[in-house]
């Protein structure tokens, strides 16, 4: 009987694959499993439409035949999304949730750094990402690439989806307990100038990192060709790097994508997973993420189970309504530390391999590494 909140682990997960809670049309592979959640794979018949929207008592068929401009078909030769363009996917996977549980779902890291907005709608749902308990039915992905198009395929995941009882959300005082008896949350190595230290205050506020040598963030080109999914591509096609200038400033322009990283580093233990605040307008006129969740391991063991891998977060920005100043060290993100039922039966590091386990500033994994490629490209500081 559960009656304690928490995240759910992967255990846990693997049993409601098996009496029905959570269901596939097909079988669900090892490999979509992490420590506290489940990959979520888009469906081969999808729908371009007029705009996005919540089902409410219409369902989604009836704001479809409304709404629906052209059916896409992302079968094995994928189907280019075009950017700011809105689609609709069924999902392979299916929900018959329990009383007491409920789900929550959001863009996977590949899927934010390539800045495609996703969320996830349920049939007569009246808010996006959130499953009440007790919900029955099928589950259904809003895609919406913002800097660059997309080629998908059925069976792509875009999204990821986490199961909660009770209030799983450590309060300011947990959070600075855990804290202090094991570091979460860790300082850079060498402070820069005016670093005012861990403020916890409805989450951990950490800072943005821009001293670092050599490229500091990126920014999307426009007006590229298109990212498949399952492929592999040069960085210099698609983005510029934005370089350590200390006299120059970083000036977010409005409506712009950029890629960059905190000063202070994540390693989360077995007890905690995370999630990151998306947009908090007392930090600035921009918002920090789309994908936003950490799972248990994130940062907290290296790939060989050996030592620590502390890990940056990597933050996908978008400059809102006016240019914005950004400045080494800006609090500009919160991380809020949620509370595990129980420790999963594995761990993201360890056994669970990943392109972002240890990561300072990287790009998604569909691009070469810089020594894969030739890019003496400089990106213009001031954007």
């Amino acid at each position: 009987m559960i009656q304690r909140g928490g995240v759910l682990p992967s255990q846990w997960i693997r049993e409601a694959l098996k009496d029905g809670t959570l269901a596939s049309v097909r079988p669900v592979e090892p490999g979509q499993i992490q420590p506290n959640s489940i990959d979520l794979r888009i469906g081969r018949a999808g729908t371009r439409v007029q705009c996005s929207f919540l089902p409410g008592r219409e369902g989604v068929e009836g704001r479809l035949r409304r709404f629906g401009i052209y059916p896409v078909d992302a079968g094995p030769d994928g189907v280019v999304l075009e950017r700011n363009a809105v689609y609709l996917f069924p999902l392979l996977e299916s929900l018959k949730l329990p009383k007491g549980v409920r789900a929550r779902a959001n863009p996977k890291s590949s899927t934010g750094r390539l800045d495609i907005f996703c969320r996830l709608v349920t049939e007569n749902g009246t808010s996006f990402d959130d499953i009440p308990e007790a919900f029955a039915g099928q589950l259904f992905l809003e895609v919406v690439p913002r800097s660059f198009p997309i080629r998908v395929r059925e069976g792509d995941c875009l999204a990821q989806l986490r199961f909660v009882v009770g209030d799983p959300t450590l309060d300011d005082d947990e959070t600075r307990a855990l804290m202090a008896r094991e570091p979460i949350i860790v300082p850079p190595d060498n402070l820069p100038p005016g670093y005012a230290g861990m403020r916890v205050e409805g989450g951990v506020f950490m800072s943005v990192n821009l001293s670092a040598e050599g490229t500091v963030g990126y920014r999307a080109k426009r007006n590229t060709g298109a990212i498949d999914l399952r492929g592999r591509h040069p960085i210099s096609q698609f983005w510029e790097r934005i370089y350590h200038r200390p006299s120059e400033p970083l000036l977010l322009e409005p409506d712009e994508f950029y890629i960059l990283r905190s000063n202070e580093l994540v390693r989360l233990p077995p007890s905690v997973c995370a999630e990151m605040v998306p947009f908090d307008a007392g930090a600035g006129e921009v918002r920090t993420h789309y994908a936003g969740f950490f799972d248990s391991g994130f940062g907290y063991v290296s790939a060989d189970d050996h030592g620590v891998a502390a890990a940056a977060v990597v933050l996908e920005v978008r400059g809102r309504d006016v240019p914005f100043h950004v400045d080494e060290g800006n609090h500009l993100f919160r991380v809020i530390l949620l509370r595990n039922y129980e420790a999963p039966d594995d761990l993201y590091g360890r056994g669970l391999s990943s392109h972002y386990q240890g990561q300072r500033l990287r790009l998604s994994k569909q691009f070469l590494p810089d020594e894969a490629e030739t890019d003496s490209q400089v990106a213009p500081r001031s954007g």
